[in-house]
């Protein structure tokens, strides 16, 4: 039987950005990463109990977890009457996990036509989900997204992360590219072939 990595690489690429991402934090502070605590948001992320960071914000310590592969998109599919990429469900239904600050820096720029080069790298906020409240809102979001690009006759693509400007990255539903675009507008440009590329040229940004 074929594994999932075997499949489909994008399970191996998200399995070793999570994997560099804890020892990163682990090595810099000594402990898992820290997210803000609220009790009405729970999930399976969180480990050992709440506490008062240096700011005293109620906090909690947490960690991706990964899950059995399920279509969580599968209503988004029947409203769109449509099929999403695989690369997109594998994306929001692998792990459970806070949203991240990342940069990427694309070593292939050039070929791209990248916006961010890796002399002006370009910080982004990936989308992950938290629970299943989180999937909910999500769904709710894409399908504004994604009735909002029909509607303009523009290629179907769903948001992965944003950006801090007004731009926001997504793959593109029947290419697999992984694109740039800005709410209401056609795709801009291609910054990856694919979405396990783009996952493989993420990095974190510095710990303050």
């Amino acid at each position: 039987m074929n594994s999932k990595a075997e499949l489909n690489p994008l399970y191996n690429s998200l399995d070793n950005f999570f994997k560099r991402y804890l020892n990163t934090i682990e090595t810099q502070t000594g402990a898992l990463p820290v997210t803000e605590y609220h009790s009405d948001w729970p999930s399976a992320c969180q480990q050992g109990k709440r506490f008062l960071s240096e700011g005293m914000v109620d906090s909690i310590h947490w960690k991706p977890i990964q899950r059995e592969h399920n279509n969580d998109l599968a209503g988004l599919e029947n409203a769109l009457e449509t099929e999403l990429h695989p690369d997109i469900k594998i994306f929001f239904s692998h792990y459970w996990s806070a949203q991240m600050d990342v940069s990427f820096v694309p070593q292939k720029n050039q070929s791209t036509g990248s916006r961010f080069s890796s002399e002006e790298q370009g910080n982004l906020t990936l989308m992950f989900v938290w629970n299943e409240t989180d999937m909910k809102r999500l769904i709710e979001n894409q399908i504004g997204h994604t009735l909002n690009k029909l509607r303009n006759k523009q290629s179907l693509s769903l948001f992965i992360a944003c950006t801090d400007s007004d731009y926001i990255i997504s793959v593109e539903n029947d290419s697999g590219h992984v694109v740039l675009e800005r709410p209401g507008y056609p795709i801009e440009k291609v910054l990856a072939p694919s979405l396990k590329e783009f996952i493989d040229e993420l990095d974190y940004e510095l710990l303050s």
